[in-house]
């Protein structure tokens, strides 16, 4: 079986701070009664909870706000939602680009 293809070119390393920040966001849009304890850095965000498309769409929608950023139609995959390094990772490539492009218009 073939491995699959990293959704982002270059992951990096995410930064544990953004890691954090999905947990909490994840937790609270779905109402969730898990705790920090409960985090585990390795394991699949719908491994914790059954994910369906509402509840995928509800977490998106609130790390958009919680992040000020908009996801690119074309990354809005299971893969990516469900993986929370992979996930921070596009965060933080989001929030950077965001930031560098606020601070060009300045």
């Amino acid at each position: 079986m073939e491995a699959m293809e990293p959704l982002l070119k270059d992951p990096g390393s995410p930064s544990r701070e953004t890691m954090d920040r999905i947990w909490r966001v994840f937790v609270e849009s779905l109402n969730l009664n898990l705790t920090q304890e409960d985090l585990n850095y390795e394991a699949k965000l719908d491994e914790s909870v059954g994910l369906d498309s509402v509840a995928v769409l509800d977490f998106v929608t609130a790390l958009e706000k919680e992040f000020r950023i908009t996801f690119e139609p074309e990354m809005l995959t299971i893969d990516l939602v469900r993986d929370l390094k992979e996930l921070a990772a596009y965060v933080d490539e989001r929030v950077a680009r965001s930031q560098s492009v606020a601070k060009g218009r300045q």
